[in-house]
């Protein structure tokens, strides 16, 4: 069972999850690599939840996906697409 880690990154918590990917052949197969599910939330608020695009790379490993996932959710904190829109700001105050 795969734990779920957490990080932080300018005042947000990413938090993600990464499992095994398989081709069901047997019971017992072994993974074919592995997916991570990334959960970004601000205060008490949910502001993404998904999973990292699976075309054509494959991780191989818990540690390489985690570690992309944690990368990609930086970028994605860092471009401000997850910020408040000015309007609402301004409106509220």
């Amino acid at each position: 069972m795969q734990a779920v880690t957490q990080d932080s990154w300018k005042e947000r918590v990413i938090l993600i999850h990464t499992f095994p990917v398989r081709r069901i052949t047997t019971r017992d197969a072994v993974p074919d690599g592995y997916i991570a599910t990334i959960r970004i939330e601000g205060g008490s608020e949910v502001l993404a939840d998904w999973h990292l695009p699976f075309f054509a790379e494959r991780w191989l490993s818990e540690d390489e996906a985690r570690r992309d996932a944690l990368e990609y959710a930086v970028k994605l904190i860092d471009s401000g697409v997850l910020e408040e829109p000015r309007a609402l700001r301004e409106n509220a105050a």
